[in-house]
């Protein structure tokens, strides 16, 4: 009897248990505090550029939509900085009916020799041979191409570039777009480094375009007119001082000189239209020769000039004179074929204009190349220094204006003499 109690209550709470197991669940409870955080893993890998996904496109493409700044950018001379020679043809400038052209290679040379021309455009062009070195002939020969200069006053002819000695070409970094400094372009040994395409086209300044041109309205090219942008080239060395030889300045110092100038910060944009060419004009396309302001736009009140023999001489004539040497220059006369970005002229007339070494140019004009560039006794009569500084000094400065004369003053009329009065005798 009593183990028949025990097994109904055994029976009893096993019903009672299954009937706990199979009732609903109840609400869930509050989320208790947050445990201590696990340890850091490990990095991941770099993700790529964000320009890694995008590629050069070429500047025929850009013009298809940007119609207006292709038409003056393919009369510029960025894009020939580099040319590459196909089919053996000599290349082709858009002024070439000004210049003469590059016709030729240099002697004993054919366009089969030849890869690539550097520059002609305008000045000058030196030429590449098949294994990507600059040609520079044995001790006697001339295988750099000058235009001529009316300015200078030379012929175009031929002149030596480094005769006898080994060129490779490193200079890609500024007469390319896309360069890398790594590998050899067309697999020529003497080019230093690689390249989407020869030559400053657009996207070496606004940077790969693939990207914009499949969605120009979500995608937007950069656009940068920090002075830096244009100095990335237009400079060699050190661009705190200004690198001179031969009695002028280097080719492509405008950084430099406008860096160390009393103009520092004004943009290079602000003057210059980047796309358009400074050395020709186009009347359709470019009638200012890519002046976008000119000098009096800010130096309004320093349109007075204390000589009138100078009423047809403009700002740059004295202050940008041709003091920069690319292909020619004549010392004789002061001039060069590249104006100066220095701006302000010194008229001390034993101011030096370089280093005592010729290395390096002052941060000033003197009045050698301010003025005797005209007054050298064949543009213009011959002036000695003391001459030039006395009217260089206060050259700007108007005359006080003639005070107003006063009325002369009328003399008050003289009083007649007292006579002397006869006192009576007594």
């Amino acid at each position: 009897m009593h183990s028949s109690r025990v097994l109904i209550v055994a029976l009893a709470l096993i019903t009672l248990l299954l009937a706990a197991c199979s009732a609903s669940q109840g609400t869930e409870g509050p989320v208790g505090p947050a445990g201590p955080p696990g340890p850091v893993g490990p990095p991941g890998p770099d993700g790529e550029p964000a320009t890694a996904s995008q590629t050069y496109i070429g500047s025929d493409q850009c013009g298809s939509c940007h119609e207006d700044q292709y038409a003056t950018f393919v009369l510029s001379g960025h894009p020939y900085k580099l040319s590459k020679i196909e089919n053996s043809q000599p290349p082709v400038f858009p002024y070439d009916d000004v210049t003469g052209g590059v016709q030729d290679p240099p002697e004993g040379y054919t366009w089969d020799d030849v890869s690539y021309v550097i520059g002609g455009y305008g000045w000058k062009a030196r030429f590449m041979d098949q294994n990507g070195f600059i040609i520079t002939g044995d001790e006697n020969a001339t295988t750099q191409y000058n235009y001529g200069n009316d300015e200078v006053g030379t012929d175009a002819g031929w002149v030596p570039y480094h005769p006898g000695e080994e060129k490779p070409f490193d200079c890609g970094a500024c007469h390319t777009t896309g360069y890398t400094p790594d590998g050899h372009q067309d697999g020529l040994e003497g080019i230093i480094g690689s390249w989407a395409f020869p030559g400053i086209q657009c996207e070496e300044c606004h940077g790969p375009g693939s990207r914009h041109a499949e969605d120009p309205y979500g995608v937007a090219m950069a656009i940068d007119r920090d002075n830096q942008a244009c100095g990335d080239c237009h400079y060699r060395g050190d661009k705190t001082v200004i690198e001179a030889s031969g009695g002028f300045v280097r080719h492509h110092e405008q950084y430099d000189e406008l860096h160390n100038s009393k103009q520092f910060a004004v943009s290079c944009v602000t003057c210059h239209d980047p796309h358009a060419s400074v050395v020709y004009a186009d009347e359709k396309v470019n009638p200012k020769q890519g002046i976008r302001q000119s000098c009096d736009t800010c130096h309004w009140s320093n349109e007075f000039q204390n000589n009138r023999k100078h009423l047809g001489v403009d700002c740059v004539d004295c202050h940008m004179p041709p003091m920069g040497k690319s292909a020619v220059a004549d010392l004789d006369t002061y001039t060069g074929d590249i104006r100066s970005h220095q701006f302000a002229i010194n008229t001390d007339p034993d101011a030096p204009q370089f280093t005592e070494d010729g290395d390096f140019a002052m941060p000033y004009i003197t009045l050698s190349y301010a003025c005797m560039q005209c007054h050298n006794g064949q543009k213009a009569t011959e002036k000695d220094a003391a001459v030039l500084e006395d009217m260089a000094s206060g050259y700007h400065t108007p005359p006080l204006p003639t005070p107003t004369p006063e009325p002369t003053a009328v003399p008050e009329e003289a009083a007649p003499e007292a006579t002397p009065t006869t006192q009576p005798t007594s």
